[in-house]
C-alpha cells in the first residue's frame, strides 16, 4: 500500500480504519491519502453551506446537496476517488448518485473548505478530468470564497465583481466577505435576494 503523507505507516492506516477515523481519507490513483481532521471553523462553514444550499435547492424544486461523499473516476485500473466537503448535483442529474457516492458523471459543483495541510487545490486535475464545471474553494478563517470555472480542460478563477462578491453560475449564488471581528461570509440567492445567509 502506498500512503500519502509518507510519514504515516500502513499500521496507522489500518488502525484509523479499525477506529472509523478514515471516513474522509481518499485514494488518488491507488495512493492512499490520509486527510487531516477539520477545524471548528471548517465545520461551522460547512454546516452553514449545507443549511443554505439545501433550503435553496428545495425552494427551486430539485437537485441534491451532499456532504463528504466519494466522487469516483471509473476509467482507471486502480481506486481513484476524492471526498469533497460538499457536492451539488442539479435536478435531473440525480442518476449519477450511487449508494456509495458519485459514479458515472461529475457533480455540477464541488465545494472544498480549506484546512491546514489539506490538498483542496491539488484535487483540481481530478475534478477537471471528470468534468466538474465549477469548484468553490472557501477559506474558513478569513471567510473568503473563490469560484473556479472549467475552461479548456483546466480551471480559471472567476473574478470578483465591484462589490467584492464572487458568483457561482451553477448554484446561482453570490458569496461576499463581510469585514469584521470575526469576518463573515454572506451567501445570497441571485434568483431571490431575500434568501441570504451569513456564516
Amino acid at each position: 500500500m502506498r500512503i500519502h503523507p509518507a510519514h504515516i505507516t500502513e499500521a496507522e492506516v489500518l488502525e484509523r480504519q479499525r477506529l472509523g477515523l478514515d471516513v474522509r481519507d481518499e485514494e488518488w490513483e491507488g495512493v492512499y491519502h490520509v486527510t487531516p481532521p477539520p477545524s471548528v471553523d471548517h465545520q461551522d462553514v460547512l454546516a452553514g453551506f449545507i443549511l443554505f444550499l439545501r433550503t435553496l435547492v428545495e425552494s427551486r424544486g430539485g437537485g441534491k446537496v451532499l456532504p463528504e461523499i466519494g466522487v469516483f473516476r471509473g476509467s482507471v485500473p486502480v481506486p481513484d476517488y476524492r471526498i469533497p466537503d460538499l457536492v451539488f448535483v442539479a435536478a435531473g442529474r440525480e442518476g449519477i448518485i450511487a449508494r456509495d457516492g458519485i459514479r458515472g458523471g461529475a457533480p455540477d459543483v464541488v465545494i472544498e473548505i480549506l484546512s491546514p495541510h489539506d490538498e483542496s487545490r491539488a484535487k483540481f486535475p481530478f475534478s477537471a478530468a471528470i468534468g466538474v464545471p465549477e469548484v468553490v474553494v472557501v477559506g474558513p478563517d478569513a471567510r473568503t470564497a473563490e469560484v473556479w470555472k472549467l475552461a479548456g480542460g483546466r480551471y480559471e478563477r472567476v473574478p470578483s465583481g465591484p462589490d467584492g462578491a464572487t458568483i457561482s453560475e451553477r448554484l446561482q449564488i453570490s458569496m461576499r466577505t463581510i469585514a469584521g471581528a470575526p469576518p463573515r461570509l454572506e451567501l445570497l440567492d441571485r434568483r431571490d435576494p431575500k434568501h441570504r445567509k451569513s456564516i
